[in-house]
């Protein structure tokens, strides 16, 4: 692989930055919101209730009201393995040499299979996030539902596939696993074979 491909592997990491981006939103609003009173006004006397439709001075009392620290609490642990698969990406990506290896590219594909609600929740994405953006959002949609997983996962989920087919290098080596595979169960049904004589 060239040192083109090498530059062009870590220019993907700005993908991983822009799905952290994603991520770290959520989890602001969330837990912004999640330290906020119900019965909290806006300076222009919105109301800020569980069904009360939320307005730019709500999305800034959110943001003054969010702890960083609040994200250590025990309840957002899978929140954490999200934010750690992000960071090992980016890392993997930055540190990619002239050759990137297979295993970079296995590990964006199973970022599908630690985060399989990334891939049930990306249908319902658009309706999730849209509300944010016509003002229609309230408090229950970001309460009701895991909010930064089914928001965050589905982002880095498409991410994690868009980088691992765009990776320059080797491939997932399916054909070296399909073989080896094969090899196994004739090895496999030739003991057997021998052991039913």
């Amino acid at each position: 692989m060239s040192d083109k491909d090498a530059r062009f592997n870590r220019r993907l990491a700005w993908l991983v930055l822009a799905s952290f981006i994603v991520f770290a939103s959520a989890v602001v609003l969330r837990l912004g919101i999640g330290a906020t009173p119900d019965d909290t006004t806006d300076s222009a006397g919105h109301p800020m209730g569980f069904n009360d439709p939320l307005y730019v001075g709500h999305y800034l009392i959110m943001l003054r009201n969010f702890h960083p620290a609040d994200f250590l609490k025990g309840e957002y642990v899978y929140e954490g393995v999200l934010f750690t698969a992000q960071v090992v990406g980016a890392g993997i990506l930055l540190g990619c040499g002239p050759v990137c290896s297979r295993l970079t590219r296995w590990y964006f594909v199973a970022q599908a299979a630690v985060f399989p609600l990334g891939l049930l929740a990306l249908p319902f994405l658009p309706v999730l996030a849209s509300p944010i953006f016509t003002g229609r959002m309230d408090r229950e949609g970001f309460v009701d539902i895991p909010f930064i997983l089914a928001v965050a996962q589905p982002v880095w989920v498409v991410t994690s596939l868009c980088i691992a087919v765009a990776l320059r290098g080797t491939g997932l080596g399916l054909a070296r696993v399909r073989g080896a595979c094969a090899q196994a169960t004739r090895a496999g049904a030739t003991a057997l074979a021998k052991a039913m004589r």
